[in-house]
């Protein structure tokens, strides 16, 4: 708390000491960020290579100071970020200065082609734009391999829309996939900014529990990305096996997982030992239902 005081009384110097005509030059270069106004709420989703965590998140964007400072205020079950925007005419750039429990710092940031950019470092940047949609966009990337990749994104209403939008009742919709004569292997619903998607049982093919395990879940990524899902949006997985037998199944069903999927969380599963299925050959069936965020 003391360093966040003593970083808002510095700033507040700087603009106060700051001759009459360069702090109108810097009010005016400020002003053209006021897209970024409001008060906004949505949902924050982080990225990594196995998994996506969404959270709820709000922010707020209040010009101070008579428009000389422009403050951000982030609040969610991961971070509390308080941050200060201004701009200088003598280094012609605005600087965004975070401040959480764990520290602050100052970076540079440039307006281009209506993006607010702020570069943490030559490989990491964060972004803010408003979407033709009227949305608060705010995403962060890395640079690797040559290739800009978001590592986390922000997609926010105005705090009340995004109110009136939770209340509002609106039309669900349904997307039968790759029906058959007896059943439909994938159904995709979705109702407002939520895709629900449900996987009918998927064998595999082989010999032996642990190569049909392997292929019918090979069968469920398939399923999967015909609705535009990977494996990590799934919530909920159900697994039948004939003939259940703990003291070899449950081994197997580890040692199948992690030479597929590696260290990736999982979703809850339910091992259900059953005495048939359609055909005496197939000894494993997958089921499983996604949830996904428009």
């Amino acid at each position: 708390m003391k360093q966040l005081k003593t970083l808002i009384l510095t700033t507040l110097l700087l603009v106060f000491f700051n001759p009459l005509s360069a702090q109108e030059e810097e009010r005016k270069e400020l002003a053209k960020l006021s897209f970024l106004m409001g008060n906004w709420s949505g949902i924050s989703s982080s990225y990594t290579p196995n998994d996506t965590t969404r959270v709820n998140v709000r922010e707020s964007v209040n010009y101070i100071m008579n428009g000389a400072i422009l403050t951000l205020d982030v609040v969610s079950s991961n971070i509390e970020l308080h941050t200060l925007i201004t701009y200088s005419k003598k280094d012609t750039c605005y600087y965004y200065q975070p401040f959480s429990k764990t520290g602050g710092g100052k970076y540079k940031g440039k307006l281009e082609d209506g993006k607010f950019i702020v570069y943490f470092n030559p490989e990491s940047r964060l972004i803010f734009e408003k979407t033709p949609n009227g949305e608060f966009h705010e995403y962060g990337e890395s640079l690797k391999d040559g290739k800009w990749k978001k590592y986390f994104e922000d997609i926010l209403l105005p705090a009340g829309v995004a109110k009136a939008n939770q209340i509002k009742a609106e039309k669900i919709t349904k997307e039968y996939i790759d029906p058959i004569t007896a059943l439909t292997n994938v159904v995709s619903v979705e109702h407002e900014n939520f895709k629900t998607i449900y996987i009918a049982g998927q064998v595999g093919t082989g010999t032996t529990k642990e190569e049909q395990l392997e292929t019918a879940y090979k069968a469920v990524e398939k399923r999967l990305a015909q609705a535009g899902a990977t494996f990590s949006d799934l919530v909920d997985m159900k697994i039948y096996i004939v003939d259940y037998d703990p003291d070899k199944d449950l081994a197997m069903f580890f040692r199948v997982r992690k030479r597929l999927y590696g260290d990736m969380k999982m979703p809850p599963n339910v091992f259900i030992g059953i005495s048939s299925l359609y055909s005496r050959e197939k000894k494993i069936e997958l089921s499983g239902t996604a949830v996904l965020i428009k």
